[in-house]
Order: C-alpha cells, then structure tokens, then sequence
C-alpha cells in the first residue's frame, strides 16, 4: 500500500505528528510506503510564506487579534468561504505530486490542505479516500471541508463536536489520538536516565520547552522558578533558536542543562516531574504518552487556549500565570497533586494511535465495515 501525507510549515507539529505516522507504519509493515510532502510548499511561494509567516507574526506580534480572527471563523461566514473559495483554487497544485506517487490513500495534516483536497475529491479529480488528522485538541469550523473521507481526532470529545455542532457523521470520526513517536510511549526509569544524561538522580526536575517558536516569554518563567527554587534542577530545550539559546546562557544558574535541537526529547521527558511548555499539539502528545504533568504558559488565543482549556479541565495540566515559581514549587512538594495529574495525562493518552490510524486506513482501502475502535491494541 502507498500512503502519501502532506503537511505544512505553520509550526512543527505538523510534520513531527506525519514523521511519527510514517516511522510507526514503516515498523508495522516494511511494505507500506510513504511519501510525506509540504502541501502549502507545493502552492507557489507567495502563497506558502504568506500563511506561515502570516500566521507566525500574527501569534507573536498580535495574539489577540489572532484569537479575535479565529474564533470569529469558527462558524460559516464571508471570510471563511473567501478562505475555501481560495484554498480550492490552489487544489490544482497538489495533482502532480498525487499522480506521480499514485497513493492508495491520503492524510492532510493541515485545515487548507483538508479544503484543497476535499475540493478535488468532490469534483472527481482525487479517487483516493482522504484522511483529516487534525493535530490540536479543539475542532474548529476550517478543519471541516465536503469530500473528506474520515476525521482522525484526539480524544472522544471532539467526535461528538464535529458529530453534534459540525454534522460530520459519526461513523467518519475516529478518536484514535495524535501519532507520536513509539518512543515516547515505552517505560522508562526515571532515575536511571537522570544518571545516563548527566543529571543530578535525586533532586526534582522540571522540563522547559520552549515551543517551535521559541518565544521568549519562557525566559521570565525561568528566572521566577529557578530564583525562587535553587534546589531544583532544570532542563531548558530551546529548539533551533540559537537567539534564545545564547539569551538562556546569560542566565541559567548551575543546575540546569541547557540544550538546542536534541533527538531525545522523550529521555528528557521522561525523567522529570513536571513540563513548562506552549501548549502545541504535538508537545502536549508527547507528553501525555510520558504520563508527564504539564504546566501552561504563554497560550496564544486560538488553538493553544482550547488545548490548554482541554488539558486543565481534564486534571492533566495547570495554567501558569501570576507567580510561577511559588506555583510550580508548591506543585513539586505536593506528591498527591502531582500522581493525579500524571493519572489523568495516562486517562486521557490514546493507545496506538498510529496503528490504529493505519488499520483503519486499510480496511477503508480494502472496503471492509468501519467500526468504531478506539483502540484496537
């Protein structure tokens, strides 16, 4: 079977939630192949910076008039049929790349993609069955789009929204979670990887992420819990943001590990008692398959405030606002609060996701009944 996926550059999750599919089938069955392409890439330049980088200036810059636009799209209107009516006219750009591959079946990690490829799936163009993975953990009315086979969402509630408030049949949602590497999900000790990555066995450790954007905000949250706690230690993870790398060197005190881009962030996670982070995604994935309590700073408006509204009132996370560093140090002595929210993180992380994705995307090739199978291991 060949299975191509595309993604998008707006953040990482995209194309680290279609790396983590691709490795997982790739183990299942060598056979499958995949093809992972930029989809937005695919529509000229122009087009593609001004999405990304339209949506990075707008998160960083002006997150509030973000949130206005995104919860204003959240239904039908003008701007959203301006929005289709565009992402339907860049359809066209994909067919190549889809006919050269000749998939048997296809994943749109991304909402304009979702619409270009529904497009194309209604006209006749695509005969393939097409698959939405949506990697957030709130719906919203752009992940929607006429044509598209089946939804892949991360937790039960958002299969009754898009059955309920978005009329999506329910045999076509499919709450199998987010793909993340198997990694992330297999058990590890975490004194033993303290003590293979350097790191103090006995003191508490707190993880700070500073999101594909790196944005600096992590900084001041730093600073108010490692003044306030010297007898913690830290982890900071600033991604390919060497700017906000050299800004961290000035002021790390000496029990934190500071890192770039590294390749074992699951070790990382899994040998700490708490996560600092944006709420993204695939960050929030990653850290709910480690069973790792997960405190919140800096949401944009949109899709990081429904992901941090999801995660608080399921237990698995808190909101860090005034005071994190008493918040976190609180948190950290209270051993019961913290099992809890690692319970929770463990209630609400889907088994297999990326076997489950990939067996229901056979039986949908091989036409066989589509049950609905929240986990099928």
């Amino acid at each position: 079977m060949k299975i191509l996926i595309f993604t998008a550059s707006t953040g990482g999750g995209h194309k680290r939630a279609a790396a983590a599919f691709k490795d997982s089938v790739q183990r299942i069955d060598p056979d499958t192949e995949i093809l992972v392409v930029d989809g937005l890439a695919l529509t000229g330049n122009l087009y593609n910076n001004f999405i990304c980088d339209g949506y990075k200036i707008l998160a960083k810059k002006a997150p509030h008039f973000y949130g206005l636009i995104y919860k204003r799209s959240d239904k039908k209107s003008m701007l959203n049929d301006l929005c289709n009516n565009v992402n339907k006219s860049k359809g066209n750009h994909l067919m190549p790349v889809i006919e050269e591959f000749a998939p048997d079946a296809i994943i749109s990690c991304h909402a304009f993609i979702t619409t270009m490829l529904g497009n194309l799936r209604t006209k006749g163009s695509l005969t393939v069955p097409v698959f939405a993975l949506i990697t957030d953990f709130a719906p919203h009315y752009t992940y929607i789009a006429e044509g598209i086979d089946h939804y892949i969402v991360s937790s039960q509630e958002m299969l009754n929204t898009l059955t309920n408030k978005y009329r999506i049949p329910k045999d076509s949602v499919h709450p199998y979670g987010i793909p993340v590497f198997d990694k992330f999900a297999q058990p590890a000790h975490k004194q033993e990887l303290r003590k293979k990555l350097g790191l103090n066995e006995k003191l508490p450790t707190v993880l700070f992420m500073a999101g594909s954007f790196g944005v600096n905000e992590v900084l001041k949250f730093y600073e108010s819990v490692a003044t306030r706690e010297p007898h913690l230690q830290f982890i900071v993870i600033t991604g390919k943001n060497p700017r906000l790398y050299h800004k961290f060197e000035k002021i790390i005190n000496s029990n934190t590990k500071l890192l770039m881009y590294v390749n074992n962030v699951n070790e990382y996670m899994h040998c700490s008692d708490i996560i600092i982070t944006k709420p993204g995604g695939l960050t929030i994935s990653e850290s709910l398959q480690c069973h790792l309590p997960i405190a919140i700073y800096s949401a944009f408006p949109g899709q990081e405030a429904d992901n941090a509204d999801y995660l608080v009132n399921k237990g698995a996370a808190i909101i860090l606002e005034k005071n994190p560093g008493y918040t976190i140090s609180t948190l950290l002595k209270n051993k019961t609060a913290l099992k809890n929210m690692s319970e929770s993180c463990k209630k609400i992380c889907p088994i297999n996701p990326a076997q489950n994705i990939y067996n229901l995307i056979c039986r949908v090739v091989n036409n066989e009944r589509i049950g609905d199978v929240k986990n099928e291991n």
